[in-house]
């Protein structure tokens, strides 16, 4: 009798489409929730949400169902209309005045970009043209990506959070993210590949390797980060054309190197060599 009940509820369950369809017709009527259509709705609603107690059901009527929906509910376009009142005024507030998600790049030119001395070891100078070499590539493609699906800030991209995509309905949503998300995930592997590949015939302990790959890797946040290298990606772009942002997840496909350089340096962690990477460091990277 429980499963039955159970499922019963799960199935027949109408407390959402209820309440949906008093926004809706809220919205739609001069009198708001005074409307007579808000009122059933209620008292609707007020029977649905007891069911589990007492297995009394409420139905949505037929002639109540909503055909339309204000633009603040984000359904999709063609099921839309612009509301004029304060949900929709404040939702095309927050929006922007085009409807999309307005998002401000922090460091668009490159302004009080901070860089950080303590992530540069001896020797990185010898790997600084391959890896501006290397970011310029990453930034191509990054950038092929985000003008591509219409993504504002490369942080989006990064963190797999694309308010961008707000226009779009959920289903269509998060196939853009899919694609995004193993898009991203293949050119970070790619360029994983390519700092950890060390030139052939290097015959290099453990502690070598680390070594050469901890220069790389301040190599690579040098490139990204230093003013004078910022001044240079800034040359490179077309300001009729390119309205993507300066570009700065390219170093930390390193973070794990990164950060067993910034935890040595401030002398937190003495670092076992023998080890590739130090099981901190690759939390950190995990983690950030």
């Amino acid at each position: 009798d429980v499963t039955d009940f159970f499922t019963k509820s799960m199935l027949t369950d109408s407390l959402g489409k209820i309440c949906h369809a008093h926004v809706v017709h809220a919205d739609l009527s001069e009198l708001g929730a005074n409307d007579e259509k808000c009122i059933k709705l209620a008292e609707l609603a007020a029977i649905a949400v007891d069911f589990p107690k007492t297995g009394v059901n409420a139905q949505l009527p037929h002639a109540l169902r909503p055909k339309v929906y204000p633009d603040f509910m984000g359904k999709d376009e063609k099921q839309s209309y612009r509301s004029e009142k304060v949900l929709g005024q404040l939702y095309r507030t927050i929006l922007g005045t085009h409807g999309e998600i307005t998002v401000e790049a922090d460091h668009g030119a490159g302004e009080n970009l901070l860089f950080d001395d303590q992530l540069m070891v001896p020797g990185f100078e010898k790997f600084l043209e391959q890896g501006w070499n290397y970011k310029c590539s990453y930034d191509r493609l990054i950038k092929g990506l985000l003008l591509h699906y219409d993504v504002h800030t490369e942080g989006e991209l990064v963190t797999g959070y694309f308010v961008s995509f707000s226009k779009h309905n959920s289903k269509k949503q998060t196939e853009l993210k899919d694609k995004l998300g193993h898009a991203y995930t293949s050119i970070k592997k790619e360029f994983r590949t390519t700092f950890e590949t060390i030139e052939e015939g290097l015959n290099l302990s453990d502690d070598e390797r680390n070594s050469v790959l901890e220069q790389k890797a301040a190599a690579w946040y040098h490139v990204t980060y230093h003013p004078h290298w910022v001044e240079k990606t800034m040359e490179l772009k077309d300001p009729e054309h390119d309205e993507v942002q300066l570009l700065l997840s390219f170093p930390w496909i390193a973070v794990d190197y990164l950060a067993r350089i910034k935890i040595r340096q401030q002398g937190r962690l003495q670092f076992n060599t023998n080890k590739p990477i130090n099981h901190l460091a690759r939390y950190l990277g995990d983690k950030i």
